[in-house]
């Protein structure tokens, strides 16, 4: 058979609730004295694309001094 709940029950697993989703909200998106999630990730995306400029630079140049270097053998 299933029970009721009462309206104070209802109250108190709602607070509950509000209180876990907050502590998520707070861990997810607000740095309180440590990087949120959503800091981190941010960072490590402008280190990645950094790094994927970096690289084709790079790569660039080394095509442009191979294509330098072998376009008189033609």
């Amino acid at each position: 058979m299933v029970g009721h709940v009462t309206a104070e029950e209802c109250e108190t697993r709602h607070g509950a609730l509000m209180e876990k989703l907050e502590s998520i909200e707070r861990r997810l998106f607000v740095d309180n004295g440590s990087l949120s999630v959503q800091t981190r990730l941010a960072r490590h995306e402008m280190v990645i694309r950094a790094i994927l400029w970096a690289v084709s630079a790079l790569g660039g140049a080394a095509a442009a001094l191979l294509v330098r270097a072998f376009g008189g053998l033609a």
